[in-house]
């Protein structure tokens, strides 16, 4: 399927019927059709559904189309007006709008939102009697002093700029009328979409509160390389301009003198990569998208050669050339950049299984440069504009085929934040100075370095192993990341709860495999939040570069997103974060799968609690407590240290577990009690039982399977399977029949 733009003329389809719930009925004049078409079809590229009859509109005002009216209007969330005044387009002269549309809408109570195309008079308007039941939306006028909604605009501009990249884009652009944007991304507000550009597909990971383990997750450097050379009329020019910086590269150029890397494979591959699909991509149309290039005045010394024999090869020369005049114009206008080493992803094989405890993944690199990464990321926009079908992945087997345009690894993630109001995530907006700039994004996003994340020897060398392999330590890199971006140290990051856990592959601009990985930040809790982040960032090595705003966002506050753009894998990570970071939970705890944790419960460090349990209202869970599957637990309970519930298991309402026979505050000495003064006894309550509301179980006992105890029974000795107690102390009154 063909990537084509998204107001292909040709491929424009209207609603004539109703089919299921719409986000928003469309009201307006005939006349207005043009404006509303666009409107449409803005709305429909954001996954907004919208109900307008362009063809029949008021053109057959009988019953029949009046119930097809009604049917819609009562389908939708919303009633938008458009409302016009201008001569021979009039709302106030529809009495079918007003009357039939407007009015039918209020009386099923649809919310209704009003865009003023032309200024409206309240005082002798018709719409005056619908005045309060009407949200007026934002004009271009109205919004011009509204800070948020200029940065959305903004970001909307960038997105654009970014989907011309990889789409073709042909025909009406929504910046040609700013109101249209202006209506969808109020309705995005409303409906709670928000704004991603390009999509992020997991291609492995571990579990929900898993990371990967040195034995898990091993990322090795293989003796393959791809370099675009440098055109050599072009070269001189960024020699003068700075960009081969020696101090910069002149340990990466000796280990490769040393190892000799093999560069034909890659490029042999991308050349067979074009070839092996002509019917896609057929050099004419590739030659075609080049010319419309190179129609930009910075590429006007850039020569093509004649189509007659045109091939890949020719295409590689002519995109290094437009890459190496990119370059030249950035360093020209100030912009600090060189040809650092790049490593590129040559394969990812992952052999997790659905029945094993362990897995293990292997990503092989292979070395390049951000010369070459700039190339083989315009070779993807060329190729992407005219057909983005071969680009899509959907397991880590697609990978290796499309390795020359893997150019760089990249390591990201969220920081996180335990605060008195609950967890946070920090979220960053990029700098305009990268790749991703103006979007908002991650925590922090590293590029992955031989010489800086590499596994060195006491000496600080690089290991070079069997076959010239180089291992990543992927410690260092996470480290790393923390401290380059962010300012964040050791001493800041939880020790137990950091690193890598999942791996993703990013299509949008541009096309890069990402680690994802996260930080629980060890934060002092008597200086604020915002404070600690400043000082560290501050004292972070790239963070100025490339980040220009910082906000801390509570862990499930989505609606703080909508309206900005975001990066696809910041988003599509966003949701497993929740998973991943419980709140009110300490250290080393594991919450199995699909198992309800409800509002006021806490769960101590060390407790482990199984699938498919039930957890209600205000539970204590203490340290080290084991809880098995399918257990359920009412409201207000303490489970302490030394319980285990196995599986099945049922906890009534403010039942009591013991686990000291001799509680004491203070000794005779009058010593307050310490750890070392009491002993703890464990409870065992065993598969199935049953405890009753208000029941106190003491220490040292056991539950046996399928026992019943009744509602405030205070149980000294232990209790057998099958067996009913009742009282205080508990007594056994029966055999349980259920």
């Amino acid at each position: 399927m063909k990537n084509k733009g998204v107001f292909d003329k040709k491929e424009k389809a209207m609603p004539e019927k109703i089919k299921g719930q719409r986000d928003v009925f469309i009201s307006y004049k005939r006349e207005n059709a043009a404006f509303v078409t666009r409107l449409y079809e803005e709305l429909e590229h954001h996954n907004i559904s919208a109900w307008v009859d362009l063809s029949k509109l008021h053109k057959e005002p009988g019953e029949k189309y009046q119930e097809k009216i009604r049917k819609a209007i009562e389908s939708a969330r919303f009633l938008l007006l458009i409302y016009t005044e201008r001569e021979g387009c009039s709302i106030e002269g529809s009495d079918f709008i007003i009357n039939k549309e407007l009015a039918y809408a209020v009386e099923k109570k649809k919310e209704i939102l009003f865009y003023p195309q032309d200024p409206i008079n309240l005082n002798t308007s018709r719409i005056k009697p619908y005045i309060e039941k009407i949200q007026w939306l934002d004009t271009v006028e109205t919004a011009r002093y509204q800070l948020d909604t200029q940065e959305s605009v903004s970001d909307e501009k960038r997105l654009s700029k970014l989907s011309e990249m990889v789409n073709r884009r042909d025909g009406f652009s929504v910046f040609e009328d700013e109101n249209i944007f202006l209506i969808r991304v109020a309705l995005q507000r409303k409906l709670g979409k928000i704004t991603v550009f390009g999509n992020y597909k997991k291609l492995c990971g571990t579990g929900t509160d898993e990371f990967y383990g040195k034995d898990m997750l091993d990322i090795c450097v293989v003796n393959k390389s791809l370099f675009i050379p440098v055109p050599s009329r072009l070269k001189p020019i960024l020699e003068k301009l700075n960009f081969f910086r020696e101090d910069k590269v002149k340990e990466v150029v000796r280990h490769l003198k040393m190892i000799k890397p093999d560069n034909d494979e890659l490029r042999r591959q991308f050349v067979d990569f074009v070839e092996n699909r002509s019917d896609i991509y057929p050099m004419p149309i590739v030659y075609g998208r080049l010319q419309h290039y190179l129609k930009q005045g910075k590429y006007c010394d850039i020569k093509l050669p004649g189509l007659d024999g045109f091939g890949v090869n020719d295409l590689i020369d002519v995109v290094s050339e437009m890459v190496a005049c990119n370059f030249i114009e950035e360093l020209e206008s100030g912009k600090t950049m060189f040809n650092g080493a790049e490593l590129g992803v040559y394969n990812i094989s992952d052999n997790r299984t659905n029945n094993s405890e362990h897995h293990f993944t292997s990503i092989q690199l292979y070395y390049s440069d951000y010369f070459t990464f700039k190339c083989m990321t315009e070779m993807y926009h060329v190729l992407c504009s005219i057909d983005g079908g071969p680009f899509v992945i959907k397991n880590v087997q697609d990978i290796c085929p499309l390795a020359p345009f893997l150019c760089s690894l990249g390591l990201g993630g969220y920081l996180a934040a335990y605060t008195d109001e609950g967890v946070s995530l920090m979220w960053t907006k990029r700098s305009s100075n990268i790749s991703s700039g103006e979007s908002w994004h991650f925590s922090y996003d590293e590029t992955v370095s031989l010489l800086l994340d590499g596994a060195v020897d006491n000496e600080k060398h690089l290991i070079v192993g069997e076959e010239n392999v180089v291992h990543i330590d992927t410690e260092r890199l996470l480290y790393r990341a923390l401290k380059e971006e962010v300012g964040a140290t050791r001493e800041y990051v939880d020790e137990d709860n950091h690193g890598i856990f999942e791996v993703g592959i990013i299509r949008s601009e541009r096309l890069e495999v990402e680690l994802i990985s996260q930080a629980v930040l060890h934060l002092n809790s008597n200086i604020p939040l915002r404070e600690q982040i400043k000082e560290m960032h501050n004292s972070a090595n790239d963070g100025y570069l490339e980040i220009s705003k910082i906000e801390f966002l509570p862990l499930r506050d989505r609606k703080s997103l909508i309206g900005r753009l975001l990066t696809p894998e910041s988003y599509d990570v966003f949701f497993r974060m929740q998973a991943r970071l419980k709140e009110n939970v300490g250290k080393k705890v594991s919450v199995g799968s699909n198992t309800l944790v409800e509002d006021g419960c806490f769960f101590d460090d060390g407790a482990n609690i199984g699938d498919y349990c039930s957890i209600h209202r205000n539970v204590y869970i203490g340290k080290n407590v084991r809880i098995g599957d399918n257990v359920k637990i009412q409201n207000n309970n303490s489970i302490y240290e030394g319980v285990i519930l196995e599986d099945g298991v049922f906890v009534g309402t403010n039942v009591s577990f013991i686990n000291d026979r001799y509680p004491r505050a203070i000794l005779r000495d009058g010593r307050r009690v310490c750890r070392g003064d009491w002993v703890m006894e464990k409870t065992l309550v065993r598969y199935g039982a049953s405890i009753g509301a208000g029941a106190i179980i003491m220490c040292g006992v056991t539950i046996g399977k399928w026992a019943m105890i009744g509602a405030g029974a205070v149980v000294l000795e232990d209790v057998p399977d099958d067996s009913v107690v009742v009282g205080n102390p508990a007594r056994v009154i029966g055999k349980c029949k259920h």
